[in-house]
């Protein structure tokens, strides 16, 4: 959406950075990734802390025990839903990938061929799909990945 959309302008007008603001916004965008076919997502272009939004999605998800997965990353915040083929998914990364990491409770494949690296999060069976655009952004989302902590809550 570009910066001058009538509907984005609208949206930024009606949830002002005020606490009770931010929790209806995130709710909502959650709600509606729920409701979306996918089991990926992601929150971005946000103007306002980060942490604190984090903070947001990961309460609502506690709140209302969402099967989902939030996971921060620069200036996003990535969400995976509970993917019930987990099994056969990893089979055919495992397959059609080459294993880069294996740390602690993560894993990071890399599909050269269509330039993803699949983040794994065996624990709670979670995948993360990251498009890279060359070689050195490949090695710039491993490096970040790598150096996080990880926790499985």
């Amino acid at each position: 959406m570009s910066k001058d959309s009538p509907l984005k302008e609208k949206v930024e007008e009606e949830f002002e950075e005020k606490d009770g603001n931010l929790n209806k916004l995130v709710e909502t965008l959650m709600e509606s990734f729920l409701r979306s076919n996918s089991n990926y997502g992601a929150i971005t272009d946000i103007e306002t802390d980060i942490n604190r939004i984090y903070d947001l999605v990961r309460k609502c998800i506690k709140k209302r025990r969402m099967k989902v997965y939030a996971l921060k990353i620069d200036d996003r915040i990535l969400l995976s839903k509970t993917n019930e083929e987990f099994s056969d998914l990893y089979e055919v990364i495992k397959e059609c990938s080459d294993l880069q990491i294996k740390k602690d409770m993560i894993e990071i494949w890399d599909d050269a061929k269509n330039r993803i690296l699949h983040l794994l999060i065996t624990p709670v069976r979670k995948h993360f799909p990251l498009r890279y655009k060359n070689s050195r952004q490949r090695l710039e989302i491993i490096k970040k990945i790598s150096s996080m902590t990880w926790s499985a809550d």
